[in-house]
C-alpha cells in the first residue's frame, strides 16, 4: 500500500510538473501576445496619424483648387475678309469670343490683362491666303516685343503658329500685333485664334 501511494505520489508530482511547465509556456505565450498587441497598437496609432495627415492634405488641396483663380480665353478675329497693317504695326483685336473665363481678355482693346501674379501660357494661330503677301505676328508684353514670327510669299495658304509661357505680375498686359505692310485673312472657319490660360499662381 505504501508502494502504491508512493507511485501515485510520483505520478501526481509529474502531473504537477507538467502543469507548471504548461503554465509557464502559457505565461510566455501571453507575454508574447501582450508584446505583439503593443506593437499593433503602436502601428495603429501611426496609421491613424498618417490618415489624419492625409485627410488634412486632401482638404488643403481641395481648398487650393477651389481658391485657385480660373483664367482662360480663346478668341478669333471675327472678320470675313482681309485685315492689313499699312505702314505701321497694327494691334490685333480678336472680337469673336469662344471662351473668356475670368474676363481677363478684352475684345475691345485686344489686350489680355493678368488678374493675378502667376505663370501663363499663350498660343496663337494666324493665316493668310495670298501667295504674294507677307504675314508676320509680334507678341508684346507691356509694350515690349517678345516674339516676331511669320511667313513670306511662298504658297497658298500660309499659316503661322507659336506660343510662349510667361511669368506675369498683376496688371501686366499681353497682345498681338501685325507687322507693317502685312495681311491676314479670316472667315467663318476661324483661321486666326489667340488663346491663353493661367498655369499656376505665384
Amino acid at each position: 500500500m505504501v508502494v502504491e501511494q508512493r507511485v501515485q505520489l510520483t505520478v501526481t508530482q509529474n502531473e504537477l510538473l507538467n502543469t507548471q511547465t504548461l503554465l509557464y509556456t502559457m505565461e510566455d505565450e501571453n507575454d508574447a501576445l501582450h508584446t505583439e498587441m503593443a506593437v499593433l497598437k503602436t502601428r495603429l496609432a501611426a496609421m491613424k496619424t498618417r490618415l489624419a495627415s492625409t485627410e488634412t492634405e486632401v482638404v488643403n488641396l481641395k481648398k487650393e483648387i477651389t481658391d485657385q483663380p480660373k483664367v482662360a480665353f480663346s478668341v478669333g478675329l471675327g472678320i470675313s475678309g482681309y485685315i492689313a497693317s499699312g505702314s505701321t504695326e497694327q494691334n490685333l483685336v480678336f472680337t469673336k469670343i469662344f471662351s473668356n473665363v475670368g474676363q481677363a481678355y478684352s475684345s475691345v482693346t485686344g489686350f489680355f490683362t493678368a488678374p493675378v501674379k502667376g505663370v501663363y501660357y499663350f498660343r496663337f494661330n494666324v493665316m493668310d491666303n495670298s501667295p504674294s503677301r507677307y504675314m508676320h505676328i509680334i507678341m508684346y508684353k507691356n509694350g515690349e516685343r517678345l516674339m516676331l514670327i511669320g511667313e513670306g510669299p511662298q504658297g497658298y495658304p500660309n499659316y503661322v503658329s507659336s506660343g510662349m509661357t510667361l511669368q506675369l505680375e498683376v496688371g501686366d498686359v499681353v497682345n498681338l500685333r501685325l507687322y507693317p505692310n502685312n495681311t491676314l485673312y479670316d472667315n467663318s472657319e476661324n483661321h486666326n485664334i489667340f488663346s491663353g490660360f493661367l498655369l499656376f499662381t505665384l
